[in-house]
């Protein structure tokens, strides 16, 4: 009976705000194979060539663009708007898998209210090892659904994405900063060749999504018809992070009569953004200034999704 109860609790856990601890302990799901991890480095039959992982990367970028980083808005002093951008969790898989010779293992410990993902990150090659803890709140909504059990599945593959992009973001930080610049780079450029033509999808594409474009124009701080390519790379970056659920449409484009003060052309600030517990700090920008040197793609400060 005691097992049924506790299994009761958890999963009413999105409907209880303040769910009480279950009786016993909390469930865990080990990693398949923890007890058989090897330590240390080890023998490997092709050697990483740093080189040509390079070389590879700057390739896949020029490919992803957009899909490889995000960008949404966050609130400064004094009520400001200020953006964070960062890489995706598709930049992190595929620096990975170029890099090479190493494995990403996770499991959870759920706590009622919350899972808390353990990501480990391995390079065979090296026995470097790196293990980072991510915290995903059950509650947090993603999408407007009235479907708990939905939100709550989406909320689990958002903490799960979250934690194993971090610790491969940390451990492969220079790589990463590496795939995200030219992410960047490659969007720009490719924008530039056909301006009109992206300027025309972007907006077909927040009409789809119900935004008004009036709201998109405040936060960049000019027309549509004016917006330049770091401008448009910018705004696809933006719509990226709510269609991946980092943030909503209502977050990252305000309504027009709720829009803070400061968030308008001019008024956002210049200043870095760090998550308080994360040691590669997140870069935050004006919205109306072109993309400045990319930031180091670190941890996201996780009451920013809120």
């Amino acid at each position: 009976m005691t097992d049924e109860r506790n299994l009761a609790q958890f999963a009413n856990a999105a409907g209880q705000p303040n769910q009480p601890q279950p009786h016993g302990h909390a469930l865990v799901r080990e990693t398949h194979g923890l007890a058989e991890r090897v330590f240390g480095a080890q023998p490997v039959a092709i050697h990483r060539d740093e080189t040509k992982v390079r070389q590879k990367l700057k390739a896949l970028a020029a490919y992803a663009g957009e899909d490889w980083f995000y960008r949404f808005p966050v609130r400064g002093a004094g009520g400001s708007q200020q953006y964070i951008e960062g890489a995706s969790i598709k930049l992190a898989n595929n620096v990975a898998r170029e890099f090479g010779n190493n494995v990403t293992e996770i499991r959870e410990l759920d706590v009622g209210d919350a899972w808390i993902f353990y990501a480990r990150f391995t390079d065979v090659e090296t026995g470097f090892s790196m293990e980072r803890a991510f915290r995903q709140r059950k509650g947090q909504a993603s999408i407007r659904s009235k479907d708990v059990d939905r939100q709550l599945d989406i909320a689990y593959q958002i903490g799960q994405s979250k934690a194993i992009r971090n610790v491969i973001v940390n451990a492969l930080g220079v790589y990463c900063d590496y795939a995200f610049e030219e992410a960047q780079n490659s969007l720009v450029d490719k924008i530039g060749k056909d301006l009109a033509g992206w300027r025309e999808k972007t907006i077909k594409g927040f009409a789809r999504m119900a935004v008004a474009i009036e709201r998109v124009e405040r936060v960049i701080g000019r027309s549509a018809k004016d917006w330049t390519a770091p401008d448009l790379a910018q705004v696809i970056a933006m719509a990226r992070s709510i269609t991946d659920g980092m943030s909503t449409a209502d977050e990252t484009f305000p309504p027009i009569e709720t829009v803070p003060a400061g968030a308008a052309a001019g008024g956002g600030s210049k200043a870095t953004t760090a998550a308080p517990n994360d040691e590669t700090a997140a870069r935050s920008q004006s919205p109306s200034t072109p993309p400045a040197p990319p930031a180091p793609a670190g941890d996201i400060e996780e009451t920013k999704h809120e």
